[in-house]
């Protein structure tokens, strides 16, 4: 199983590649918002890009409309993107009171846009759950996300900080929450360290716990089509421990 390790396009990491060109990375994870252009040619320099979407506006391949059309298919274009991955985030608020297959009809029509605008496959992602936002929905249900996965013709990106965030609040196990999950159409995995707090678990985007490890060797030994993996760390000041990070993730991917 051959896997590229990619990462977020942080100040963090481009002071560790600045200190280490030969770190195992293969790819620079970038978001695909107006201010995405400069973040892509600074990522360019360096390695190939991974292309994630939406920043602002919050889009879901949900959404009625897809916002910037041609920004996506200008940066699909100069990243060289292998694959575009959206959130699959439906929200009353946002979406309505609509039917599963009025969801699903938006899902279809909307990753078909994606794809040709982008050129490339598509990956939807699983999102994370609080209680105070609404109650559990189409969002954490496997069943609605393995429908939507085929309706889409997408693969799965699997994020596990959101499920273990989801399940936590859900009062599930993890690992029984997965295998629910349509594992064998897991093409990437994002991984990093939620953290505990006042109301609860939360997707922090930290470091990575042991509790964090385990998971990921449990569920990469589960995805026999996964390609990518990637560490979504977002805090600052600290480079060192990020390294560190990447070199143990290279030795899962290598």
């Amino acid at each position: 199983m051959s896997i590229s390790l990619a990462a977020n396009g942080i100040p963090d990491l481009y002071a560790v590649l600045e200190q280490e060109e030969a770190l195992p990375l293969d790819h620079i994870k970038c978001p695909l918002s107006p201010q995405s252009r400069p973040e892509v040619e600074r990522a360019l320099a360096l390695r190939p890009v991974l292309l994630h979407g939406w920043g602002p506006p919050r889009y879901s391949v949900t959404r009625p409309e897809l916002p910037e059309p041609e920004l996506l298919r200008a940066l699909s274009a100069r990243s060289g993107t292998p694959h575009l991955s959206v959130h699959l985030d439906p929200a009353p608020a946002l979406d309505g009171a609509l039917s599963e297959a009025e969801l699903l009809r938006r899902v279809a029509a909307q990753a078909e846009q994606l794809r040709q605008l982008s050129g490339v496959p598509l990956l939807l992602e699983n999102m994370p759950w609080y209680p105070w936002r609404q109650k559990p929905g189409w969002g954490v249900d496997p069943a609605f996300i393995r429908r939507a996965l085929e309706a889409a013709q997408a693969g799965l990106l699997l994020d596990l900080a959101h499920a273990r965030v989801a399940c936590w609040h859900l009062g599930q196990d993890v690992q029984e929450y997965l295998q629910q999950l349509p594992l064998e159409r897991v093409r990437e995995i994002h991984v990093s360290g939620p953290r505990l707090e006042q109301d609860g678990l939360r997707d922090r985007h930290q470091l990575l716990s042991e509790d964090d490890w385990a998971l990921l060797a449990w569920t990469m030994e589960r995805a026999p089509a996964l390609t990518y993996l990637t560490h979504e760390y977002l805090a600052e000041g600290q480079p060192e421990q990020l390294r560190i990070e990447l070199q143990r993730l290279g030795g899962l991917t290598r």
